[in-house]
């Protein structure tokens, strides 16, 4: 007679090597989760500043047209607020005085907006404001009031008709120049220009990051 003797070995994990397991996967997790979301927060606000640089243009062109103004001169408003006839082209929310009112604090009174390099972003005027339904913000100021102008030529700069200010997500943090606030230029002859459109100098770390826009709509990223 032969005997048969089948063996039948399991196999399984230890409580140790579960446990070391889990912790490789929470440090993993814990170093790659927070740059996906700093990288997805980016795209949105690089999505939101191109849809801030289209509705601007088309706001633009509609009021020049509906006011008889010939394309591209835009000295009428030198006497009037951009912004305020902007709020009646646009699906607005809420339509403010000044800044404090809409963007949470103002920008001039050492409120908490910061700029790229984390210092209070101070010497901002206040302007007439508006919220869009889409959660955007806006405000214009008169070339007359604009005392630091950015990454524009000269050329432009004395063309200049007024600067808007846009929040790409509101009241929403960072409220950072370069990461959700960024600036557009009212230029006769040519429309709104992107503060950057000629040079970026000041759009990396260590700096004001008030020259931006240009940059992002160039590199259609955040990265700096």
């Amino acid at each position: 007679m032969i005997s048969i003797s089948t063996k039948n070995n399991k196999y399984a994990f230890t409580l140790a090597e579960v446990l070391i397991t889990l912790v490789i996967v929470g440090v993993i997790a814990a170093m790659t989760v927070p740059s996906l979301i700093q990288t997805t927060e980016r795209n949105e606000y690089v999505a939101a500043l191109k849809k801030a640089q289209s509705v601007l243009a088309q706001t633009l062109y509609r009021i020049t047209l509906d006011n008889g103004y010939p394309i591209g001169d835009y000295e009428f408003f030198l006497d009037t607020n951009f912004i305020e006839d902007f709020a009646s082209y646009t699906n607005v929310v809420k339509i403010c005085n000044n800044q404090q009112e809409c963007f949470g604090s103002s920008l001039y009174r050492n409120g908490e907006y910061k700029l790229l390099n984390n210092t209070k972003a101070t010497g901002w005027l206040d302007g007439k404001s508006v919220i869009t339904t889409d959660g955007i913000m806006y405000t214009f100021i008169a070339a007359r009031s604009i005392h630091n102008i950015y990454g524009i030529s000269p050329e432009d700069q004395a063309r200049a008709i007024g600067r808007v200010i846009v929040d790409v997500n509101g009241q929403r943090k960072p409220n950072k120049f370069g990461l959700d606030t960024f600036i557009f230029y009212l230029i006769n002859g040519k429309g709104f220009v992107p503060a950057g459109a000629y040079t970026s100098t000041n759009c990396r770390r260590g700096k004001n990051g008030a020259d931006c826009a240009g940059r992002v709509l160039r590199e259609n990223t955040i990265k700096y």
